[in-house]
């Protein structure tokens, strides 16, 4: 396996390098683009997961000291195309154990590997019918900054101003110019938060709507820590759009664990809006979820150990979803 959890640092130069070696490796179910730049010159990428029509959008990294879905979405694109092609491989000899019956008991002995190659079959399908888009880390300057300090921005100017606001690095959960990118899309709930502030002014932000606007997207996750919720109700949506999101977020949760936030907990008294999710289900209509990874009071900066936990919660939501959207 190429993405290690084990590994202590996984920088932004680490998820680039392993999204170049997961795409030589699984060359026909897997590719990564560059779609953006941050505004300290850094590459954003996606990976294109799939050979379908139905387009899924997942994004991470939308603040930088949630440093845990990043490589966990990293995973989980190795995960799905490994079982993809592993498919594959042993298809023919599948179908023939498969075919070789007798009183409807399978004469392979080993029941695991007959349950593998049914989960390997249903991923085969699943890849066949879906593409998706996978932006692990929309905010890589903010990352770099959680995971390296101040001094990973290279720009001077924008290194100077952030250092000024005194935040401690492993709380840093803005870009390199120290804007909320979840507090920056133009929607019903956005508000200005200074006389300089507008919305979608950032690159990351611009980036992502960019995306939202090339792709004919079913259903957009986005991936945030903390609290092992997920958020599924809009205030400004009618009853069916909530109908919608709800069913999904039940599909989510019954694979995840995860608690349904409340509709009167949406936002926060008193937040600015510009959430990712908001533009997305304001500007298409279509059903957008924030899935909130990592126990509720884990401290900043996220212990590695969440890595794993992690994966093991979200790694069946690409199935799920195949069965409800």
């Amino acid at each position: 396996m190429i993405i290690d959890f084990n590994q202590p640092n996984y920088y932004y130069e680490d998820l680039v390098t392993d999204a170049g070696t997961l795409t030589k490796q699984y060359k026909n179910i897997l590719k990564y683009v560059t779609i953006g730049k941050s505004h300290d010159n850094r590459d954003i990428i996606m990976l294109q997961l799939g050979l379908g029509r139905r387009h899924i959008l997942f994004c991470g990294g939308v603040h930088g000291r949630e440093t845990i879905n990043p490589i966990v979405i990293m995973k989980l694109a190795e995960d799905y195309a490994d079982k993809y092609e592993s498919y594959k491989r042993t298809k023919k000899l599948y179908d023939l154990k498969v075919k070789s019956t007798y009183n409807n008991i399978v004469l392979h002995s080993n029941e695991s590997y007959y349950n593998k190659m049914i989960i390997e079959k249903c991923v085969y399908e699943l890849l066949q019918t879906y593409t998706f888009l996978m932006i692990p880390l929309l905010n890589p300057d903010g990352y770099m900054i959680s995971l390296n300090g101040f001094n990973s921005i290279h720009n001077k100017e924008l290194r100077y101003k952030i250092k000024q606001m005194g935040i401690p690095c492993a709380q840093w959960k803005f870009n390199a110019r120290a804007v909320d990118i979840n507090r920056n899309f133009p929607c019903r709930t956005w508000k200005p938060k200074g006389s300089h502030d507008y919305a979608a002014s950032e690159n990351e932000t611009k980036t992502l709507i960019e995306i939202f606007h090339k792709y004919p997207i079913r259903c957009f996750f986005d991936f945030h820590s903390r609290g092992k919720y997920i958020y599924y109700y809009r205030n400004s949506m009618n009853d069916k759009y909530n109908e919608i999101n709800y069913n999904i977020a039940k599909h989510l949760k019954n694979v995840t664990g995860y608690g349904l936030v409340k509709k009167e907990d949406e936002i926060d008294y008193g937040d600015s809006g510009g959430n990712t999710v908001h533009y997305f289900s304001e500007r298409f209509i279509k059903p957008a979820i924030t899935i909130e990874t990592v126990d509720e009071y884990a401290n900043f900066p996220l212990d590695i150990k969440y890595r794993l936990s992690t994966f093991e919660e979200v790694k069946l939501i690409l199935l799920e979803l195949g069965a409800c959207i």
